[in-house]
């Protein structure tokens, strides 16, 4: 009887440890997730829009631009814009949207000191964001934010010269496929440069 209680009582004891190191462990991986705002400075969309604005409700007929269609991913040009963010002149502000809903901003800006400009003015507000050591010892300007509501990435191309600040809705990115999302986007991003250059002419 006491050789029973006793085995029982340890295997107690070892589940009450193995709960414990497994709550642990949650709490652990909860409490490092790398967010990477400023306190205070996620945004939740891009100048007064928010994420998951219905297209409906911005009457795109009479105020936007289409200028790229992938799939359920709708990019667009607005007629009327300020290409202006503080002190920094933008090339180009695109809005995405996945199946009607806001879910994307893609600020560009055109050279190497307008880039420093705006990442002078990126870091300011929101922090410093992060970047892997391998980029950060190749220097390259490649820098991303993870928050709640949004996901932010900040990067030059030396090859042509151009910047850009990308916004997206996090509740919006969950529910797409990534892999087929990521696809699309790449595929859009080939028909907004086929745009740009026939604007260019």
């Amino acid at each position: 009887m006491r050789r029973k209680t006793a085995i029982s009582a340890v295997l107690i004891a070892g589940a009450v440890i193995l709960l414990s190191a497994m709550t642990l462990l949650a709490q652990d991986k909860m409490f490092t997730y790398d967010y990477s705002f400023k306190p205070g400075t996620e945004p939740d969309g891009f100048r007064g829009l928010k994420w998951q604005t219905n297209i409906a409700t911005l009457d795109p007929l009479h105020t936007m631009e289409v200028i790229a269609l992938v799939g359920p991913l709708v990019y667009y040009k607005k007629n009327k814009e300020d290409l202006y963010l503080v002190t920094v002149k933008l090339d180009d502000i695109i809005y995405e949207f996945w199946n009607g809903k806001f879910s994307g901003v893609i600020i560009k800006v055109r050279g190497e000191n307008q880039f420093q400009i705006l990442k002078d003015y990126v870091f300011a507000r929101f922090g410093t964001g992060q970047r892997s050591k391998v980029l950060e010892q190749l220097n390259v300007q490649d820098f991303y934010y993870n928050g709640v509501k949004t996901r932010m990435s900040l990067k030059y191309s030396d090859i042509d010269r151009t910047g850009e600040l990308s916004m997206y809705s996090i509740a919006l990115l969950s529910r797409q496929q990534h892999i087929d999302t990521l696809y699309l986007r790449e595929r859009a991003k080939e028909q907004i440069k086929d745009w740009e250059k026939n604007q260019s002419k």
